[in-house]
């Protein structure tokens, strides 16, 4: 977890807390310099009454407690994406934020990227008429081989790492994911692997899904509302489930393919699927075009040569 002090519109971070030592002397280190103060237990934080606001970029399932308790504590909140686990822990950081009066930001990125907004500006400005259907790709997920029983790292608080998820002991492989945190496991159930595993994440849905169907939703002005109805059309888990729980406990259980058809308002159908490109195709009944990271393309793109956007319609 970040945490910033905010002056004259800039931000001054003065800690960094980590329930692994090693993860947290490196990040302090590469960019801080070791000039800042750490701490393995975010709560310290809180405590400090020279500290404004958190930054808040931990793995899903401990975004809301500690989100919730920051601001009791009187700071303001800027979460990373998929802001929550479940639909009852936003509920929970709705009621706390309108209780408190605090700022709270959920941080998705693509919002300030540049082919994005001008996705936006064209859906709204009419380039493809009515919109029909928009589809997000978000690619599919990877399952895992078998995962042992492994000795918790150095340096790794695995208890506090859990928190409010359920008590499971630690499983990884040997290889090595480097460059992250000086090396982090590359097949585990723990650090960056987190997002594979239903107890702490909700797999590509959430993690891709919430940039792409944000654009999406941001575009259609449907960012007050939600869909109608939601139809799984089909998915593939990577293990057995039983009632809605996985029964095998050492490989990855989130799912790695799927196809989601969500109703909005206005009769616009929105698909969710891991098949395809990465990226989000807006059609409409007057054109199509797709909008990712590296690209945006389609006829209404290349209209645009001709009937450039207004001024205006960027900054609205």
């Amino acid at each position: 977890m970040h945490i910033t002090s905010q002056a004259m519109g800039a931000a001054d971070v003065v800690a960094l807390a980590d329930v692994d030592a090693h993860v947290l002397g490196q990040t302090a280190e590469k960019h801080f310099g070791a000039k800042i103060a750490t701490y393995g237990d975010y709560r310290k934080i809180l405590d400090r009454q020279d500290i404004d606001a958190v930054l808040i970029a931990t793995p899903d399932h401990w975004h809301a407690k500690i989100a919730v308790e920051a601001m009791v504590a009187g700071k303001d909140v800027y979460c990373e994406k998929p802001l929550t686990l479940t639909i009852d822990e936003g509920k929970l950081i709705e009621k706390v934020v309108q209780e408190t009066g605090r700022m709270f930001q959920v941080g998705t990125m693509q919002r300030s990227m540049d082919l994005f907004l001008k996705a936006v500006a064209m859906v709204r400005d009419g380039r493809i008429g009515t919109v029909k259907r928009v589809t997000c790709g978000i690619g599919a997920m990877e399952s895992s081989p078998p995962l042992p029983l492994a000795p918790v790292p150095p340096g790794l608080d695995w208890d506090f790492w859990l928190g409010p998820a359920p008590q499971v002991d630690y499983r990884a492989l040997p290889q090595l994911r480097e460059g992250y945190g000086g090396g982090v496991p590359l097949y585990s159930n723990g650090h960056y692997s987190f997002r594979h595993w239903h107890a702490f994440a909700g797999g590509k849905l959430t993690d891709w899904g919430a940039h792409h169907v944000d654009i999406a939703c941001w575009a259609l002005n449907f960012t007050a509302t939600g869909p109608s109805r939601i139809t799984p059309l089909d998915f593939d888990l990577p293990v057995e489930h039983k009632n809605g729980y996985p029964v095998v406990a050492d490989r990855y259980n989130a799912a790695t393919k799927f196809n989601i058809q969500a109703d909005m308002p206005g009769g616009v159908e929105l698909i969710i699927t891991s098949r395809g490109d990465n990226g989000v195709l807006f059609e409409g009944s007057e054109g199509r075009f797709l909008v990712n990271r590296g690209k945006i393309v389609g006829k209404p793109v290349e209209d645009r040569v001709d009937h450039p956007l207004p001024d205006v319609a960027l900054e609205e």
